[in-house]
């Protein structure tokens, strides 16, 4: 992106606080077992959305007169163990700021400022500012809220980048499918879905999902070996260099075919997906495209005779969370779940809040949605021991759920399916639809390439 954007958003910021002087703090180097080992670098998504710098120490000081650039001097080590390091004038030019000094010239003052999930900068950013900022319990600050006013819609610059970051997705996507067979690991297919990543020149949004437990929502590759018979559920995206994300999710028999029991609960979380994506429409209450993924899944949910009741009342009473316990989706941008950093302030538009109600209770996202916001569709079918075992869920919808039949389920799994959807005027634009997603795309795309091993060895030609 170049420079005038980053310094029309920061006016645009600054004009939104009638000129109060606004304090960034960039992440800090986090060492990973001693200071010299440190995890991978990410920036603040803030800070890269309004100065474009991924540079571990950086600050920006934004006053109605301009925006100062703070950096740490290089280490005269650096150039040996780093190569040469870049020198201020670059960073000027790239983020479009007034000046640039070093970081020891920034003194505290009063400033407006954002809490930082980095503990190093967000201490350094309390320091600075005089604020008492807690990421666990971020506010509704007038800051927060001019900040997520602009990022909440996408505009062509970050459109493109996340349709870049797609095709890498699409590409490791397709070759996990295509790895798949009785035999192989979960570890074998979480090497290939990051080597795409990494061969591309991008990163994984958020570590890689890659299980047979697929009921485990957040389950990631523990080395099972695949079955015939097994679900093998993908959640994975690529990141783009300039931080923004992709997020989707497939999931797919191992044997590549779907047993009947498998295919209908397959075809209908894959219509709620469906469903839920027609609604991804300006004006529409994200609320109800959870409420009409979770109506399509309960249809299927009773005429598997998993419960009880007319479909409407069911999903008004909650009953369908005992298979679909998680919200449909979230915002999509520089953060996977984007600006979830701000809590509720981000998801949940004034006036609206979380139900206390078992599954809506995730529900993370409750905005009125608007041209240029993008957001995840992915309903999913579960089938939990924990949650069929749990006493309140008995006790609450004990003649809704037959217990019994949805017993004889357990070791089923779960399916997930998740795509990336634009909202747009003219309609819901699937960012991530060239990926398989109907029952006979994905059974025609699992078994249908080299083997984990041939990917990922020497040889030649072998390659990724």
């Amino acid at each position: 992106m170049d420079a005038a954007r980053f310094s029309d958003r920061r006016r645009r910021l600054s004009d939104a606080l009638g000129g109060e002087p606004i304090l960034l703090v960039g992440h800090r180097p986090q060492p990973r077992n001693f200071l010299a080992n440190a995890y991978p670098f990410r920036q603040d998504s803030t800070f890269l959305y309004f100065l474009g710098i991924d540079l571990p120490g950086a600050a920006a000081l934004i006053e109605s007169g301009g925006t100062t650039l703070f950096l740490p001097e290089p280490d005269p080590g650096d150039a040996l163990w780093h190569g040469e390091v870049p020198g201020f004038e670059l960073w000027k030019a790239r983020s479009g700021v007034d000046a640039v000094k070093p970081s020891q010239d920034l003194k505290p003052g009063r400033f407006l400022s954002l809490p930082l999930a980095d503990s190093l900068a967000n201490t350094e950013a309390v320091r600075l500012s005089g604020q008492a900022l807690d990421p666990r319990s971020p506010g509704d600050s007038p800051l927060i809220q001019a900040v997520i006013a602009q990022r909440m819609a996408r505009d062509d610059a970050e459109l493109d980048a996340m349709r870049e970051a797609m095709l890498v997705t699409k590409q490791a996507h397709r070759a996990a499918m295509a790895a798949t067979a009785p035999g192989v690991t979960e570890n074998e297919l979480h090497a290939i879905v990051d080597a795409v990543f990494t061969a591309a020149g991008m990163r994984p949004a958020y570590p890689s999902i890659v299980t047979v437990r697929g009921e485990v929502l957040h389950g990631h590759a523990a080395g099972n070996v695949l079955a015939d018979g097994d679900l093998l559920l993908l959640d994975a995206g690529a990141e783009h260099p300039s931080g923004y994300a992709t997020d989707v999710t497939r999931t797919w028999p191992v044997s590549g075919r779907f047993t009947p029991r498998q295919r209908a609960a397959y075809e209908a979380v894959l219509a709620a997906n469906r469903a839920g994506i027609a609604l991804c429409r300006p004006g529409v209450r994200y609320r109800d495209v959870h409420l009409e993924a979770a109506r399509v899944l309960t249809r299927f949910l009773v005429d598997e005779g998993l419960l009880r009741g007319e479909v409407d009342a069911l999903v008004e009473r909650g009953a369908h969370a005992v298979f679909f316990p998680h919200g449909v989706g979230h915002l999509l941008g520089l953060d996977v779940h984007d600006m979830e950093l701000f809590g509720d302030a981000a998801g949940y538009e004034p006036g609206r809040s979380r139900s206390t109600d078992f599954g809506l209770s995730f529900l993370r996202l409750d905005r009125t949605l608007q041209p240029g916001v993008v957001v995840t569709v992915e309903p999913g079918f579960y089938v939990v021991p924990a949650i069929l075992r749990d006493r309140a869920l008995r006790d609450r919808h004990g003649d809704a759920v037959d217990w019994a039949r949805a017993e004889a389920w357990l070791g089923f799994g779960g399916i997930r399916i998740e795509d990336d959807i634009l909202v747009a005027e003219g309609g819901p634009v699937n960012l991530s639809q060239e990926i398989p997603a109907t029952a006979d795309e994905v059974e025609a795309a699992v078994g249908s390439g080299p083997s984990p091993k041939a990917r990922l060895s020497a040889s030649p030609g072998s390659g990724i």
